[in-house]
């Protein structure tokens, strides 16, 4: 897949959510351009770090807007499970790259590509959906 970009039409309708899409869609994109351009070490491993950082705050925007709607959430525990194992798989080998050098492959950042898209346009949408029901704009 490699690259995608965020556009309306992945709207969950919820402002920061989507807001928080589109920019950590964009660090996924320049961490992909910055390898396939063979940028140093350094350039890649300020971009991991800000996916990572980044990941982390959207998650918890996430979870802090399902809170009060868990019970009416039907995928709650999914979603959660997705936003633990986006970090067991992906994250952390991004951060072993960093302190092992392990090499980051063009197939490890497509399987990453692939799942941002796969989550907001899956996961997310259920999430956005009950929220809008709710008022949560």
């Amino acid at each position: 897949m490699g690259t995608f970009l965020w556009d309306a039409s992945m709207s969950v309708g919820v402002k920061e959510i989507d807001e928080q899409h589109a920019e950590l869609t964009d660090l996924i994109n320049q961490l992909y351009y910055a390898y396939m351009e063979g940028d140093e070490h350094a350039a890649l491993a300020d971009l991991i770090n800000k996916v990572n950082t980044y990941a982390q705050v959207h998650f918890a925007t996430e979870r802090r807007y399902m809170q009060p709607y868990i019970s009416e959430i039907p995928n709650f525990e999914e979603h959660m499970q997705q936003h633990r194992a986006f970090f067991t798989d992906c994250v952390n080998f991004l951060l072993e790259y960093l302190d092992k050098g392990t090499g980051i492959t063009p197939e490890l950042l497509d399987f990453l590509t692939d799942w941002w898209f796969r989550h907001i346009n899956g996961t997310d949408r259920v999430m956005g959906e009950i929220l809008v029901k709710k008022g949560v704009s």
